[in-house]
């Protein structure tokens, strides 16, 4: 598999213009997820969700790819701004962060379901990294198979989606545990993929699927993301 790799020229002065000052008060505690913000090409924009994943470089989140390229138009998304800790309309302690490179396969370009996930590499004040500002999730390479304990995030709108005691408005972060499960093997390509007993919803793709997830440390594994 070949990756594509888009780069957003975003000027200098305005790359970390956001980054600088920590907002006072954290309604979202939990950083490492966030809304991410798609401006496309014809200048309208729409919401995913996406969440940092620990790295050497420290400034990279996992979402889905069709958030970061237009299946149907062969083409990149504008821009991308992403809020981690977004939460009841307000963003979270970093305020908001410009992207500065997409990662997402080319066999994207023919397979929308089995490619579906990309990574952002993110705008950041020199010296520092974004997880150690927002936390960050490790990343499982091997699934367990079976019935495994799940926690799914992500900022649904249109009241869309099976998230419970949630607005679904697309301003708050939802959150569902459960267990995801193997897919049955008679369908194509199951071994890619698991699932849950609930629909996300709109605005929820890209989101992170947690296994080991602990609410007191805000910790966990991303097996998965919401397409």
């Amino acid at each position: 598999m070949e990756p594509m790799i888009k780069t957003y020229d975003i000027p200098s002065e305005e790359r970390t213009s956001n980054t600088t000052d920590f907002f006072v008060d954290d309604i979202n505690n939990i950083n490492s997820v966030g809304l991410l913000n798609i401006v496309k090409t014809d200048g309208s924009d729409d919401d995913c969700t996406a969440s940092v994943i620990r790295t050497n470089n420290g400034n990279i989140a996992i979402t889905a790819a069709h958030c970061i390229f237009d299946y149907y138009l062969q083409t990149w998304n504008t821009n991308l701004y992403f809020f981690p800790g977004y939460n009841n309309n307000v963003p979270g302690r970093v305020g908001k962060v410009y992207a500065y490179k997409s990662f997402i396969w080319g066999d994207f370009r023919q397979d929308v379901t089995r490619f579906d996930y990309g990574f952002i590499k993110f705008y950041y004040p020199e010296g520092r990294k974004l997880q150690d500002d927002t936390g960050a999730f490790d990343y499982d390479l091997v699934i367990p198979q079976g019935n495994v304990p799940t926690t799914v995030f992500g900022y649904p709108h249109d009241n869309s989606g099976g998230f419970v005691n949630c607005p679904k408005d697309g301003q708050h972060l939802c959150q569902w545990q459960g267990d995801s499960f193997d897919f049955p093997s008679t369908l194509p390509n199951y071994e890619w993929y698991r699932g849950i007993n609930v629909d996300v919803g709109y605005g929820s793709s890209g989101g992170p699927w947690l296994r080991n997830y602990d609410p007191n440390t805000n910790a966990g594994n991303v097996m998965g993301i919401s397409h």
